[in-house]
């Protein structure tokens, strides 16, 4: 989309374009902000409520993305399709992109430490990689009710017990070793 587009889009003269922002990499950097913290707002917004509750606030968090990301003509995550769209490392809405995926990061970590797993990184970890694939999906197997972003809750849901179960023989397996040791 070139500035005329833009300035006609946008309903004001080029001069104040220009006046707010010194280049079209500006202004991509200020939507991707503004972006940014309405998303991150309106998350923890929604999701909150569920804190006393970490099962219940992980479906919520779940369904709301398997609900957005199949709906018809979703056009898919903001800072992936810019990140896509613009390799450059160095552009300044990379920093905006990087930063709202870290902030992600940071509240599945704090979910997966309230869920109380063995490995609450790797969840995090886990958990962000399923919903970057509900949003990549999305653009081509994960429209409609039947879709397949849709098993984005099931596959949340099994990621915890693996974690639990995991840690459960984890602990079983450090003991029967110290036992052992212990002979």
């Amino acid at each position: 989309m070139g500035v005329d587009e833009i300035v006609k889009q946008a309903g004001v003269a080029k001069i104040s374009l220009y006046r707010n922002f010194a280049s079209k990499d500006d202004l991509i950097a200020a939507y991707l902000e503004d972006r940014s913290r309405t998303f991150l707002r309106e998350w923890d917004e929604a999701f909150d409520r569920y804190r006393e509750n970490p099962r219940a606030q992980l479906r919520a968090i779940m369904t709301y993305v398997a609900e957005r990301t199949t709906q018809d003509g979703y056009r898919g995550c903001p800072f992936i399709n810019f990140c896509a769209e613009f390799p450059d490392t160095s552009h300044p809405g990379r920093v905006v992109a990087q930063a709202t995926m870290q902030a992600l990061r940071e509240r599945f970590l704090r979910l997966a430490e309230a869920l109380n797993v063995p490995e609450p990184e790797r969840l995090a970890d886990s958990l962000l990689l399923l919903l970057e694939g509900a949003y990549g999906i999305s653009q081509t197997l994960g429209g409609g009710p039947g879709g397949v972003g849709h098993s984005v809750v099931w596959a949340s849901e099994m990621l915890v017990e693996a974690q639990l179960a995991g840690g459960k023989s984890n602990q079983a397996s450090k003991r029967n070793r110290r036992g052992s040791r212990l002979r």
